[in-house]
């Protein structure tokens, strides 16, 4: 690693001296830079973006809001300039009208030639008048109106002085006359003292004195209109009294003339326009801030990322040489982390010496003397039918797998795989007592029969699987009790790569019975699969961050070898009840019965341990416990796995069996994987996984089996270390993990002896008899049956004289209500049964 790093570094040297770098490592491009430039070209494509908004739209909508708001202005202003003038011309004309002297005047003249002289008189006080004509008002407010009628110019004027002497308000009217622009207002004046006297005086004034009020003051800024609205019955019309400046016409603002039918439109010129835009900005200044902060900051970015990366990645390169704690601080490098420490364990185990681990010595009880040549013909005293099981050959290693009957059984497996094409056969066992007597016999009729012999000694049985599927050999047998007490033993057996199931059992047994044997003269030998195997694991399995795990090996097959395996892949194991030991001192070696469990859930909790895993007899099972020393059982560890495998592979198939939580089910399918439910059984599993080309498969009794980077065979410690890798990944415990699955109310699974010879038709009577009319009915293997809030199941049990049951529900009352149900089912067809639940 150290060489490899130093001759990169070599090959950037000789790039910048000019050299030809050397061949294997070289730099093409800086994917870190180009990240970098490409998102800073990302963050700056909305500052572009935003100043084209600024420039292209926002600007000139400022501008326009400016001009008009600046136009409104003016135009209110001149509004009120008109405003002001024509009414103080009202209040004027009544404060002229009002006076003694202009009173007396008015009601002492009889004539038009009289009053003509007062309004002459009073002109001299309106200068900006054109005319100014009095009409006195008698006490029925008419007189004088009819007489000076003609004098008033229009329509117009008549009705002003009229609804003046009504006591109206009158508003300002302008109209033309003689081609001009006239404005008149009455006002109504009445005597000081005698009220009863009035007078509608009404003054005019020419379109060029209404002009005057628009006339700008200095410089022009644009254009005033002073506009009359007139209503008719069906159209209104705006009519233009007297206009003043110039206009470019892009801008119009109205302001209407309080108390009048006038108003004011002010239409600004170009100079004034230009004068308001160029007061109008961009707010540039503050694009150009963020830009600038955001090019510094994706330049400190830049050099911070480089550091950080180069200092994570000696960390993790260093971490990996030398196998010391790893801290990952950016996720993203958690796979080149995981791939340089499997880096690191391969160089490590290609400097040293390969893994040997010594095997114990297979022990035997004393077999035979006999030789046990030319047995042939059919068997005097028969072959129990008890031992001949579902997948495999098991049973009492004294009484029922005495010398002859296992020599038959061996001779018609050698027999079978000869029709086979089979020419060797792989053949390994536990560490039973019995083991080596019948191991013996086993080789010593492959051999007779014409067949060789592989021994790869003493090993847990999916060393044997491994073997058939990676030897030129891919027949295979097992000799080994499983999770069954020290006195029973029995054989799995593999035949042309496939675990022999039911109906190929029946032939072995039907073969063994009649004796028709192959004959010949087999070879033998021995063969290290133990560090094959090792070698193969630790090549597949890369730890991200060391763990604690606590290995019960249950004094089984598995305890010379997975300690060291984990080891090698980078855990801190503690090992116990790792002596292979054939009598089983400490407890039985079944993993499905949690109270064998109770030993590893203290030592985990007690050694601060991360996880803790325990082997059944044989190594083909795994049971699990978290640091808080829960147990997690199967269905619950596949909810895990399944996780990791189909969030890798959508639309992969999991295998599971009857006695499974449907809360597998659901979870899988939320993944966007297949759930495939099958029948119990390692065999049947394995054959069902083939089937589906499934990536994931497990028995809840501790069988895993991984399609995924594996060979589809159940492997207890190949399950651990799978599990290790993705707890040595995740941030989150195995505690933390299970808190967000969804986990029922559950029973383990559940034992009602009954003996081999009466469990399946005591099951079939079940299946005949039984009724559940709430629930739905599923006799895949024995009978499921579902409800709304829960499920349970029975079946005969293919590996030991009992059925078994298991339950699950949404509630305590639930789960008791259905195996209530189930107990009741039960006892009606045999009432003498010891029923446990």
């Amino acid at each position: 690693m150290v060489k490899l790093l130093k001759r990169n570094k070599a090959a950037n040297a000789g790039n910048k001296n000019g050299k030809k770098p050397e061949q294997g490592i070289s730099a093409s491009g800086d994917v870190l830079r180009d990240s970098l430039t490409l998102g800073l070209a990302i963050t700056l494509i909305p500052i572009v973006i935003a100043a084209a908004y600024l420039y292209t739209i926002r600007a000139p909508a400022q501008k326009n809001e400016l001009v008009n708001l600046a136009a409104k202005n003016y135009a209110a202003q001149q509004a009120k300039v008109v405003q002001h003038a024509v009414f103080g011309l009202r209040e004027r004309l009544q404060s002229a009208a009002q006076s003694p002297t202009a009173m007396n005047g008015i009601l002492e003249s009889s004539s038009s030639q009289g009053l003509r002289r007062i309004e002459e008189g009073m002109m001299a006080f309106f200068p900006d008048a054109m005319s100014l004509r009095v009409f006195p008002l008698d006490e029925l407010g008419t007189t004088g109106l009819d007489s000076r009628n003609g004098e008033l110019r229009n329509n117009i004027e008549v009705d002003l002085v009229r609804r003046a002497s009504n006591g109206e308000e009158v508003k300002p009217e302008a109209y033309q006359y003689e081609g001009a622009w006239i404005a008149s207002i009455a006002a109504m004046a009445a005597h000081p003292n005698l009220p009863d006297r009035r007078a509608v005086v009404m003054a005019s004034i020419s379109g060029e004195s209404l002009g005057a009020l628009l006339d700008q003051r200095g410089e022009v800024v644009g254009r005033f209109t002073l506009e009359q609205r007139v209503y008719g019955r069906t159209t209104n019309r705006d009519l233009a009294i007297v206009s003043r400046g110039e206009a470019s016409g892009s801008v119009r603002q109205i302001v209407d003339i309080e108390g009048t039918s006038w108003r004011v439109i002010f239409e600004p010129g170009d100079e004034l326009i230009d004068t308001l835009s160029s007061n109008v900005r961009p707010d540039y200044d503050i694009l150009l801030l963020i830009l600038g902060c955001l090019i510094a900051g994706f330049a400190f970015t830049a050099v911070r990322s480089v550091r950080s990366l180069k200092a994570e990645i000696r960390r993790i390169t260093e971490a990996a040489e030398h196998r010391t704690a790893m801290e990952v601080h950016i996720p993203q490098l958690v796979p080149l982390a995981r791939n340089l420490r499997k880096l690191s364990m391969r160089k490590a185990r290609a400097d040293r010496a390969p893994i040997t681990v010594a095997a114990p010595k297979v022990v035997s009880d004393e077999a035979s003397s006999s030789p046990l040549t030319g047995i042939e013909g059919p068997a005097t005293q028969g072959l129990r039918s008890t031992i001949f099981r579902a997948y495999d050959i098991r049973g009492d290693a004294e009484s029922e797998l005495d010398d002859e009957t296992v020599f038959r059984i061996a001779s018609a497996i050698g027999t079978l795989a000869g029709e086979m094409g089979e020419q060797s056969l792989i053949v390994g066992c536990d560490g039973r007592v019995s083991s080596g007597r019948i191991k013996a016999i086993v080789e010593r009729a492959l051999l007779q029969s014409g067949r060789d012999v592989i021994d790869v000694g003493l090993v847990p049985t999916p060393l044997v699987y491994f073997a058939t599927s990676t030897l030129d050999s891919s027949s295979g047998i097992m000799i080994t009790g499983s999770h069954n007490p020290a006195d029973y033993n029995g054989m799995k057996v593999v035949l042309k790569g496939q675990t022999v199931a039911s109906g190929t059992i029946e032939k072995i047994r039907a073969v063994a019975q009649n004796g028709r044997f192959s004959k010949g003269t087999g070879h033998a030998g021995q063969r290290d699969i133990i560090s094959e195997y090792l070698d193969e694991v630790i090549g597949d399995i890369a730890i991200a961050m060391p763990l604690k795990v606590v290995v019960d090996g249950f004094n089984g097959a598995t305890g010379h070898i997975a300690p060291a395996l984990l080891e090698e892949i980078g855990l801190e194991v503690i090992a116990i009840n790792c002596e292979v030991d054939g009598s089983f001192p400490n407890h039985a070696p079944d993993t499905s019965d949690e109270r064998n469990l109770a030993h590893l859930s203290r030592e985990v909790v007690a050694k601060g341990a991360d996880f803790g895993v325990a082997y059944d007899g044989d190594g083909d099972r795994v049971a699990v416990v978290t640091s808080s020393g829960r147990i997690i059982r199967t269905d619950v560890l596949m909810m895990i796995l399944a996780q990791d495998v189909v969030s890798r592979n959508p639309g992969a198939d999991v295998v599971f069996d009857v006695k499974c939580s449907r809360n597998l089910s659901q979870v899988i399918t939320q993944l966007g994987g297949r759930p495939v439910l099958w029948k119990t059984g390692h065999a049947l599993m394995k054959e069902k996984m083939r089937e589906t080309a499934a990536l994931l498969g497990g028995e809840f009794s501790g069988h895993i089996f991984y399609g995924e980077r594996w060979y589809g065979f159940d492997d207890g410690m190949y399950t651990t270390c799978r599990l290790a890798e993705i707890l040595s990944s995740s941030e989150a415990t195995l505690d933390e993990l299970l808190s967000d699955l969804p986990i029922g109310i559950s029973t383990p699974e559940i034992l009602v002896p009954v003996s081999d010879e009466d469990k399946f038709a005591l099951m079939q009577s079940f299946l005949t008899h039984a009724t559940f009319p709430d629930g739905k009915s599923n006799e895949l293997d024995g009978l499921r049956v579902d409800f709304e809030d829960g499920w349970g199941l029975l079946r005969a049990s293919n590996t030991g004289p009992a059925l078994t049951a298991r339950f699950e529900a949404s509630s305590n009352d639930a789960l008791a209500r259905i195996q209530s149900l189930f107990r009741e089912q039960l006892l009606a067809v045999q009432p003498d049964l010891d029923v446990p639940f």
